[in-house]
């Protein structure tokens, strides 16, 4: 059965949707109103201004990722590397739902208003923090099966900028190959640092590399 909403939350939900697909400049008021089934008198009680109502919107898409990708997907995961991977699936799977029309809303919204809309940025600014706070506690509960001396916090930053590339190429070529690649680049990454615990080779009677193989070799074991 379809959840009720009330008319403010249909605002949200409907300019959420809009914004997302076409943009926030190409979305207009009277469309979001015939698109909710409501009235102008109940737009601007809600909604002063079409930026009040982005703001909103924010908010709603920070209470989405926060439910539906770290409450729902990652909370069902058991093992924590595995929860990253969740994060990752979620983005993918929400692409494909919908044809590459709806990307990263949070990337959307910033590239468009970032520069124009100072509230806006300072709103995503702080949601893309939030991500990554929820993201480095993902990391943080790999516990040792990363280096001891990893910064977890750029890590959970490179992580979820990659994600955000991703999501970027995927609707370019309206192709999950870009995506994919992406995820396996990660998975990698990952592997390679929690490899660098654990040498194949006892110290003792690891053979000497060779000059040529030693430069850039092991540069990994330092990021």
């Amino acid at each position: 059965m379809p959840r009720r909403t009330n008319t403010r939350e249909r605002l949200i939900e409907t300019a959420a949707d809009l914004f997302c697909r076409q943009g926030y400049a190409h979305t207009g008021v009277n469309e979001i109103m015939q698109r909710a089934k409501t009235t102008s008198g109940s737009f601007y009680h809600f909604f002063p201004t079409k930026e009040d109502l982005v703001l909103a919107v924010v908010d709603h898409i920070g209470e989405s990722l926060e439910s539906e990708v770290f409450g729902g997907a990652v909370a069902t995961v058991a093992d924590p590397v595995d929860r990253v991977f969740a994060v990752l699936e979620s983005s993918r799977r929400h692409l494909e739902a919908n044809d590459f029309a709806l990307g990263s809303p949070l990337g959307t919204l910033a590239a468009e208003l970032s520069q124009s809309h100072p509230q806006v940025r300072e709103k995503l600014a702080a949601l893309f923090a939030a991500w990554t706070d929820r993201m480095q506690l993902v990391l943080e509960d790999t516990g040792d099966r990363l280096p001891p001396g990893i910064d977890r916090r750029a890590l959970a930053e490179f992580i979820l900028s990659a994600l955000e590339g991703a999501v970027l190429q995927t609707r370019a070529r309206r192709s999950l190959v870009p995506f994919d690649a992406t995820v396996t680049g990660l998975r990698r990454h990952l592997d390679l640092l929690a490899g660098a615990r654990q040498p194949t080779v006892a110290p003792e009677t690891r053979p000497r590399p060779a000059p040529a193989a030693r430069r850039g070799s092991a540069d990994w074991r330092a990021w």
